[in-house]
């Protein structure tokens, strides 16, 4: 028999109406530098072992390069870092979600499937926004600067 000097350990449930109660968690400076500590090894495990991260990377460091040389106004800057990392917040949310993916399902199964490509849909829908934005910014300012 468990002592009543044992702390209860709290937990997100499910309860008798099976109705989801989530467990409130208090704030405090050792959790928040576990979720900075937690963020970081999330991206070490993401350019470690995601072949796409490195490209994300380079691009995002040509466009702000780019930017720096053309002139940017501050609101195609905003606009510019925006989209770079909304890309890479969809890039790692397709990559937690194929991570599941296997964990669940090692093998082959057809709504895997699915989860997989549609993740990789919403990380190439913002390369193609990004791909707008950057035809929008900077082709009228190259265009300028080879005084066409």
């Amino acid at each position: 028999m468990e002592s009543k000097d044992k702390k209860k350990i709290v937990r997100n449930k499910v309860n008798e109406k099976d109705t989801f109660v989530p467990h409130k968690k208090s704030f405090n400076v050792s959790s928040f530098i576990n979720v900075i500590k937690y963020s970081m090894q999330g991206f070490a495990h993401f350019y470690k072992y995601e072949r796409s991260a490195i490209l994300h990377l380079i691009v995002a460091i040509v466009i702000v390069l780019g930017s720096l040389s053309l002139e940017m106004k501050p609101i195609e800057w905003v606009f510019m870092l925006f989209i770079i990392f909304t890309m890479l917040a969809i890039e790692l949310l397709n990559t937690a979600i194929e991570t599941v993916c296997d964990l669940v399902s090692p093998g082959y199964n057809k709504l895997v499937k699915v989860a997989k490509d549609t993740a990789s849909a919403a990380t190439f829908s913002i390369s193609l926004a990004l791909v707008v934005a950057i035809a929008i910014i900077y082709v009228p300012k190259i265009a300028r600067l080879l005084g066409l």
